[in-house]
């Protein structure tokens, strides 16, 4: 099993990324899996420019960016699942995850229909990664948990888009401090948790 995970800190070794090693330390425990952490902020990955390559009238054109993400893209189509990581950045995901979602709109090939006279009568998404499983991982510093709200429903609704099957989700708040994660075994069994559901889950 091949198991792709974003990082989506520009802070290694602090709490997102400690969970996203839980999680990996889960599916380990329960299958024979290869895992590729990629840092977000360490890849070269351009800024999208929304150029519209990939949509219904340009007809799924590949980015024209130059750059580490034509390769990560290919390797996401051999992966069998997925995690996603962010913190809490002023109640949304991280700059480096969100331009990362919009890189990855070259997955979803448009299925387009015209009729006799090429007018669109039918468009659909087919992502390439469809039916995939995955994993979201959130950490913030407020101990208020409605303060990601936000935060989770972009991630579910990239995860609905790219028709990706959620099967866990690991939500840590109040990690005011780095690497505070670590005082807090409850959260780290979630994290362990989500990683065995990734590696189990049919």
């Amino acid at each position: 099993m091949k198991i792709m995970a974003f990082a989506g800190s520009p802070r290694k070794g602090s709490n997102t990324d400690l969970l996203i090693d839980q999680v990996i330390e889960g599916e380990k425990s329960a299958a024979a899996v290869e895992v590729e952490k990629v840092y977000i902020y360490d890849a070269d990955i351009k800024y999208c420019t929304g150029c519209g390559a990939h949509s219904i009238l340009q007809g799924s054109k590949d980015c024209p960016l130059k750059d580490d993400m034509a390769s990560i893209l290919q390797r996401m189509q051999e992966a069998d699942g997925f995690i996603f990581g962010s913190p809490n950045h002023g109640r949304t995901i991280s700059a480096g995850l969100t331009n990362f979602f919009s890189r990855m709109m070259p997955l979803l090939k448009m299925h387009v229909e015209r009729d006799d006279a090429g007018n669109i009568v039918h468009a659909e998404a087919r992502p390439l990664i469809r039916g995939k499983k995955a994993v979201i991982v959130v950490s913030q510093g407020d101990n208020v948990a409605s303060s990601s709200a936000l935060v989770l429903m972009i991630l579910d609704a990239n995860l609905r888009d790219f028709h990706l099957r959620k099967v866990g989700e690991v939500f840590s708040t109040f990690n005011l401090k780095r690497a505070q994660v670590k005082e807090k075994p409850a959260d780290l069994k979630t994290a362990f948790a989500a990683g065995v559901r990734l590696a189990t889950a049919r």
